[in-house]
């Protein structure tokens, strides 16, 4: 009879038999013992703020304090708090129309002397 027993245990419980225990088999709660890691939330900066003009204006400011026009463009993305391909458009189009030439894979330098005060015009 010990084996009938045996088989009895392993047959499939039908969902009528199911019992919630009052105690839980696994103790889920792991506050007490793990720190919690936080996600920080993304803040979200204006629209303006983020913009191709915007950013550019704040490049410009960039350069006019680089010594001899030269930039690192890393620095440039750290100082602009973008990411390194906003300041890749912004270059590509300086570099296209000849105000900027690249120096070397992340250095960038100023072409044109500009004294102060002086407007860069389309003619």
């Amino acid at each position: 009879m010990a084996a009938a027993s045996k088989w009895e245990r392993l047959r499939p419980l039908r969902p009528d038999t199911l019992r919630l225990s009052a105690t839980p088999m696994l103790d889920l709660n792991l506050d007490d013992d793990v720190p919690v890691v936080k996600k920080t939330l993304k803040v979200k900066r204006p629209r303006f703020d983020a913009s191709l003009v915007y950013l550019t204006r704040k490049f410009m400011d960039l350069v006019k304090r680089a010594p001899d026009g030269v930039l690192d463009l890393n620095d440039v993305a750290t100082a602009l708090g973008v990411q390194k391909r906003r300041v890749y458009d912004i270059t590509s189009v300086l570099d296209g129309i000849d105000l900027i030439q690249k120096r070397s894979k992340n250095h960038i330098q100023w072409v044109i002397k500009l004294s102060q005060g002086q407007i860069l015009t389309y003619q």
